[in-house]
């Protein structure tokens, strides 16, 4: 990771609601547009944290024009997962829910062929959409999955991003949280 991807991403926060936030704007923006000035010669990893700098920002018509480049740079199946739920969440943030669920399948499709280490995530951010298009029962069972998969991997960060994502779901159809 390139120093200034490590800059944006300390700059950039998960809110309660699961989303992700500039925790100083006018720093982040200053980063995001010193980063895409060089545009054309950034590799993707580069290109796609600027993209996900933007969506913090709530920049998302610039955020979704930066992933999808990305999306066209990427060379792995990673890189491919990556861009694609990230750039779901640049439409489902704006309420873009219709445009945001085929990029979510996509990713899962690729997850589960050549990136399995990537399904968890790409299943988190498909659960949140499921929440946000008012299907919280179909939310509640992906993030049940996601979560058993993030406690195998152990990572105490990861589990407590789905726990809260899971009772956000189960308080939308009414169950018992987490």
């Amino acid at each position: 990771m390139s120093a200034e991807q490590q800059q944006i991403a300390e700059l950039i926060a998960i809110g309660n609601d699961g989303r992700l936030y500039a925790t100083e704007p006018d720093r982040l923006r200053r980063l995001v547009r010193y980063e895409l000035a060089r545009e054309d010669r950034l590799a993707q990893p580069e290109l796609r944290q600027a993209g996900v700098g933007l969506v913090a920002l709530g920049e998302y018509t610039e955020a979704k024009r930066v992933l999808k480049l990305a999306l066209q740079r990427a060379v792995t199946p990673h890189q491919r997962v990556a861009a694609l739920v990230n750039l779901g969440d640049a439409h489902r943030y704006p309420g873009e829910l219709a445009a945001a669920e085929p990029l979510y399948e996509e990713a899962i499709e690729i997850a589960q062929a050549e990136s399995p280490h990537t399904l968890h995530f790409a299943l988190q951010h498909y659960g949140k959409h499921l929440i946000d298009a008012r299907r919280p029962h179909l939310a509640v069972e992906v993030l049940t999955e996601v979560l058993l998969m993030r406690q195998k991997i152990g990572d105490p960060a990861l589990i407590a991003s789905t726990q809260d994502a899971l009772s956000a779901a189960r308080a939308a159809v009414g169950q018992r949280t987490i």
